[in-house]
């Protein structure tokens, strides 16, 4: 076997196997991590955290700024700016006041970040917030190890100063 055919063979394997990746990740989400904080703060207050998309920098310190072009509903877009990163353009996707929303994120070549963010009553009467990061799309399966650990360490720090802001302002 020459030199050559042994280099195409190798490229042609390759190639495959990008698009098989690349065909698995447009078909399936894939999980980047998932934080869920148990607490008593207001439901009203986490809402609001939320939903005052602008003030978000107050318990999630790694961003610049965050702003949204609209009310906050499904079908609304926004910028946000990371410390050190370009903007990037988002929409939220899903709406369920005082319960859930979800926010996507666009990359490179049709993939995807979603962000969900979910209230839910405890049988204790205390509440579950969490935050649930998927991707999806052609490089979803190759970024999934970046946005592990950039997310894994910044979201339940996120989560954390948010719940914490939550319970400073509700009424005790």
């Amino acid at each position: 076997m020459s030199r050559r055919t042994l280099v195409l063979g190798v490229l042609a394997l390759l190639i495959a196997a990008a698009a098989v990746l690349a065909t698995v990740g447009s078909l399936r989400d894939s999980h980047i991590v998932t934080v869920t904080r148990t607490t008593d703060a207001n439901p009203d207050v986490m809402w609001e955290l939320w939903s005052n998309v602008p003030a978000r920098t107050e318990w999630d310190r790694g961003l610049e700024y965050i702003n949204v072009d609209g009310p906050f509903e499904a079908g609304t877009t926004g910028t946000v700016k990371v410390e050190g990163q370009d903007p990037v353009r988002y929409e939220i996707v899903e709406v369920t006041p005082k319960e859930s929303f979800t926010d996507r994120f666009e990359s490179l070549l049709g993939t995807h970040t979603d962000w969900h963010h979910t209230i839910q009553r405890r049988a204790d009467g205390r509440y579950d917030v969490t935050w649930r990061l998927e991707t999806r799309g052609p490089l979803s399966l190759i970024s999934l190890p970046v946005l592990k650990s950039i997310f894994g360490e910044e979201v339940p720090t996120a989560v954390t100063e948010f719940v914490q802001l939550a319970e400073n302002r509700s009424p005790h």
